[in-house]
């Protein structure tokens, strides 16, 4: 199968802007506007809990499709990679609108927290999802799992054929001269997720622990004094939960491997940027970016 969802239309690709050079231009301000759009008309639907933490960890379910169509697929191109992208800004878009400190902030300040955390946020949410498939054996140990839309995507881990032909002169065994994906350490980070066996409140605290953070030490400035207030205060609703909650007086290992996981996942975020940054500084592709600082991260 070529797609798994069709044709995204939030996302031109077009040819160069002028005739000097050869790079393809790939348009995101509709993807942008539609995620200024959910933003800006908040939760979809009602929720109400004690608190932001647990307000947000109602939200998540809000994101997941109760009946999904499950596809294999092996091969992932240019129009796969815009469905990626348009459903994983959206879903984490419409998650933040049951985040009421963050909808308070400005538009502009929100848009550009979401475009630093969108990239970081998914890699945390689509290992989640793999661990939740493994543990329940809806996948194997060597296959992955995504959810795009109402579509569970599946696949053989390290067997997917990537088509780069859309964005680069070289095949993507070519590329891994600058280094492979570390399944490894995607093993690892899935294994521990599933040992832990989360509930959804602890997981949503993972989640806004590793995008604030992440977003707060990207930017500095304002957005880091925001970042680290709305952690705060987070932080405060987690330790409510354990004491008032679950009647859990000590939680410090608990939480300690939970921030382990987060750490994990910023070790493979942070070697793939490295990474990006080599291969840009050998021009390994011919796409630009209307939007470059959304894709920072990728």
């Amino acid at each position: 199968m070529d797609t798994f969802t069709g044709r995204s239309n939030l996302i031109i690709f077009c040819a160069s802007r002028d005739g000097e050079t050869k790079k393809k231009f790939i348009n995101v301000q509709g993807l942008i506007d539609k995620a200024a759009e959910v933003l800006t008309l908040g939760a979809e639907t009602p929720v109400f809990a004690p608190n932001s933490l647990e307000k947000l960890a109602l939200g998540l379910p809000t994101l997941r499709q109760k009946n999904h169509i499950r596809k294999v697929i092996t091969r992932v191109g240019q129009e796969e990679t815009f469905q990626l992208w348009e459903n994983d800004l959206l879903k984490v878009a419409k998650w933040l609108t049951y985040f009421d400190e963050f909808q308070q902030l400005p538009l502009n300040l929100k848009m550009d927290m979401l475009k630093g955390i969108w990239i970081i946020w998914g890699r945390l949410d689509k290992l989640s999802t793999m661990a939740y498939a493994r543990r329940h054996r809806i996948v194997g140990d060597q296959q992955a799992i995504l959810e795009i839309g109402e579509n569970q995507i599946i696949f053989e881990m390290g067997t997917l054929d990537i088509d780069l032909s859309w964005c680069s002169r070289y095949s993507f065994e070519q590329l891994k001269f600058f280094g492979q994906p570390k399944l490894d350490t995607l093993r690892w980070i899935a294994n521990q997720l599933i040992s832990l066996e989360l509930t959804e409140v602890e997981l949503t605290y993972m989640f806004c622990q590793l995008s604030l953070h992440h977003v707060g030490k990207r930017y500095g400035g304002e957005i880091q004094e925001v970042s680290e207030r709305l952690q705060e205060s987070l932080s405060n609703d987690l330790h409510d939960y354990y004491s008032n909650r679950l009647r859990m007086e000590r939680y410090a290992d608990r939480v300690s491997n939970m921030m382990k996981v987060n750490n994990g996942v910023r070790f493979w975020n942070n070697q793939r940027r490295q990474k990006m940054e080599l291969m840009n500084v050998f021009d390994v592709f011919y796409v630009e970016y209307s939007d470059p600082d959304m894709f920072l991260d990728f």
